[in-house]
């Protein structure tokens, strides 16, 4: 038997974005009621926080960010940036990723669009772990995002605080739907009357 949901947009998963707190708003076309730099520097906040938690939280795992094992098979010789990328654990990639996401907006602040190598190695030695730091270094260095975050938070304003609510409304909204919609189905699925009524009103929408 079918379930209800196969071809059916009602069903559709709800996409879930990856952009954290702010992001959402300052891409939107509706008209941000706080001024622009304020709801840029709210979004790379939200960024900067959602990237150093996920870096926290592997941290405290027991994971090393600088392995010799992992660093080494990042810089293989003659071997192609994606067979480097298969070899490396899933740690280690989550964690890069994270620290990508953290620099770009944490760069994009401090010196606009364009990002240079120097500026790269720049962050990279400020505010993460590098091969040969000691556990006070990596613990200096932890302590400085949580301060960048702190200045991009004050940059922001009132804008932090507001986008902060306002995605939190949006995300119980969804969570509120994605409820509703998988109470429905399960009903639809053991009721021909509800289905058949269900099917009825998203013909209407088609």
């Amino acid at each position: 038997m079918p379930t209800f949901e196969d071809n059916n947009p009602l069903f559709e998963k709800e996409p879930v974005s990856d952009l954290p707190m702010g992001s959402q708003v300052i891409a939107s076309s509706k008209k941000s009621i706080y001024p622009e730099s304020q709801a840029r520097a709210a979004g790379f906040a939200g960024r900067m926080i959602f990237s150093n938690t996920r870096m926290n939280q592997l941290e405290e795992s027991g994971f090393d960010p600088v392995n010799i094992v992992d660093v080494a098979k990042d810089n293989l010789p003659f071997v192609p940036d994606f067979l480097e990328r298969f070899l490396q654990s899933t740690q280690y990639k989550l964690y890069n990723t994270s620290k990508i996401n953290f620099s770009t907006a944490q760069l994009r602040r401090e010196t606009g669009a364009v990002i240079n190598d120097s500026e790269i190695v720049w962050i990279n030695e400020t505010y993460f772990p590098q091969l040969g730091d000691g556990p006070e270094v990596a613990a200096l260095k932890k302590e400085a995002r949580t301060e960048a975050i702190k200045a991009m938070e004050t940059e922001a304003g009132e804008a932090y605080e507001g986008l902060s609510q306002e995605d939190a409304r949006r995300q119980a909204a969804a969570n509120a739907k994605r409820r509703a919609i998988s109470i429905l189905k399960k009903r639809a699925e053991t009721n021909p009357e509800l289905a058949d009524e269900i099917r009825k009103m998203l013909s209407k929408v088609k």
